[in-house]
């Protein structure tokens, strides 16, 4: 049903509460920052089937973790949600489990990709469609795949599709710094059918300041489990049984990991990610000192931030024990050896005294960065 509702006529320029598919507040008028909404009357089995030929080129190898979304981003002129998320929701039979035709799919993603803000650096549909795709290969590890049933699976789908829609590009601490009205407009608080409840559960659990307490819950639940199993390469592998409990947890470090996959990737595009969200950031920090803000990213002045270093405590304080839990479980070896691999570029950057962004960035795309 939630899917259904996406028949919905669309209004241009509306903000909708993109689960309920009800109207939230005033029109948003149309601007450079945030172009009108495309139609949603759609043939939805000719965007795949029809499509141009460089953009059915440019989604072979979808199932592979080093695929290459910001490809897609390129031919798609900023606009690969609706094409991969097609190709993973019929991979994934989205439609025959609820039970939702193949237009209302298609639908739903084009009125999701119309509110990411294709202004942002980082927090765009790119970014979506990249943790749909990491949820998607995290989903196909057969670990998981015991675990979850079929819904646990499309509201996984669902959640890593939806999980910063209409991002403002900012920090929720600079939000209430500067007295935006977003700070106060998400308060929900109803009871939801399981499936709903679980989209919610997982969206809220990509928020930072939660990702030690979730972290360590699944930990204690590894940790608590007497059985183990060996994977062909000899790595031994925590087993938990399918209790409710258990499978909210994982679907929690699941979306995590999806969320935060950059480190995971092939350098080539975990160093663009990179320097993307830090472009966010930094603007961020332009933005609080221009308007004599509380400074919440004083860390990232454009002209003092080690970046190499940064992203190395990242990597440090965030990524290496989460990746680390959730391989534990999940059995993810080549993941593995891309983060330690990237943890040791960063590091020849800075020693080629390579640290600050205007250097990166004009460096992005030379051997220096290779």
């Amino acid at each position: 049903q939630i899917l259904k509702d996406a028949e919905i006529s669309f209004p241009q320029g509306a903000d909708f509460d993109l689960i309920n598919f009800t109207e939230l507040g005033a029109n948003r008028k149309a601007s450079q920052d945030n172009p009108p909404r495309p139609s949603l009357v759609v043939n939805a089995k000719s965007i795949l089937n029809e499509a141009p030929p460089e953009i059915k080129l440019a989604l072979e190898g979808a199932t592979d973790w080093d695929y290459d979304i910001l490809e897609l981003e390129r031919i798609t002129e900023k606009r690969p949600l609706v094409y991969l998320g097609m190709k993973i929701f019929e991979r994934f039979r989205m439609g025959h489990y609820l039970n939702a035709s193949a237009d209302v799919l298609c639908n739903w993603l084009k009125l999701i990709e119309a509110n990411y803000r294709q202004s942002n650096s980082y927090h765009n549909s790119t970014h979506a469609g990249d943790v749909l795709h990491a949820s998607a290969c995290f989903l196909d590890c057969d670990r998981v795949k015991n675990l979850l049933d079929p819904l646990d699976i499309m509201a996984s789908l669902i959640a890593a599709i939806v999980h910063d829609v209409d991002h403002p590009g900012v920090t929720s601490a600079f939000l209430c710094n500067s007295h935006n009205p977003l700070a106060l407009l998400y308060n929900d608080s109803d009871e939801y059918r399981s499936i709903r409840a679980s989209i919610i559960d997982m969206v809220l659990a990509t928020e930072m300041t939660k990702h030690f307490s979730y972290l360590s819950k699944f930990v204690d639940c590894l940790n608590a489990s007497k059985n183990t199993t060996i994977a062909d390469d000899g790595t031994e592998l925590k087993v938990i049984d399918s209790s409710s409990e258990n499978k909210m947890l994982a679907k929690r470090i699941l979306i995590k990991c999806a969320d935060i996959s950059n480190p995971s990737r092939n350098w080539v595009l975990s160093k663009e990610w990179a320097l993307r969200i830090l472009d966010e950031y930094m603007c961020q920090y332009d933005e609080e000192d221009k308007e004599v803000l509380p400074l919440t990213m004083h860390m990232f002045n454009r002209e003092k931030c080690n970046v190499p270093q940064s992203q190395r405590s990242f990597y440090d304080y965030f990524v290496k024990d989460l990746f680390k839990a959730w391989h534990s479980f999940a059995h993810i070896p080549h993941v593995m050896k891309n983060i330690e691999e990237n943890y040791d570029h960063w590091r020849n950057v800075e020693q080629k005294g390579v640290k600050y962004f205007r250097e990166l960035n004009e460096l992005r795309n030379s051997k220096d960065m290779a």
